[in-house]
Order: C-alpha cells, then structure tokens, then sequence
C-alpha cells in the first residue's frame, strides 16, 4: 500500500469509529431506559391472526 491508500484507510477507521461513538451515545441517551412490555397473547395474535387454543399439561 502506498501513503494515499493508508491514509484513507486511516480515515475511514477514524469516521467509523466517531460514528460508533455518536450511535452509541444516541442509545445511551434515548434507548437505553426504554422497555416494551411483551404478553404470549398478543403476541401470538399479532403473529398468527388469531388467538392459539389453550394447552393443558397433563402428567
């Protein structure tokens, strides 16, 4: 490699990583304390269409 490919090599490792830093930042900041509270039913609702019969467990 000569000097002009390392020293865009160089770059991009440096973008890349402030970028990495922003986005992090930005979840630490707003994501991090967020939490979607998930219950089988609708879920299976939202996936199926329709509720799934009950199971029972039998020993």
């Amino acid at each position: 490699m000569d000097l002009r490919d390392r020293l865009l090599v160089r770059k991009l490792a440096v973008v890349l990583v402030i970028k990495l830093a922003v986005l992090t930042g930005l979840w630490w900041g707003f994501v991090r304390d967020q939490r979607v509270p998930v219950d089988t039913d609708s879920a299976a609702t939202q996936m199926l269409g329709s509720r799934p019969a009950p199971t029972t467990h039998q020993e």
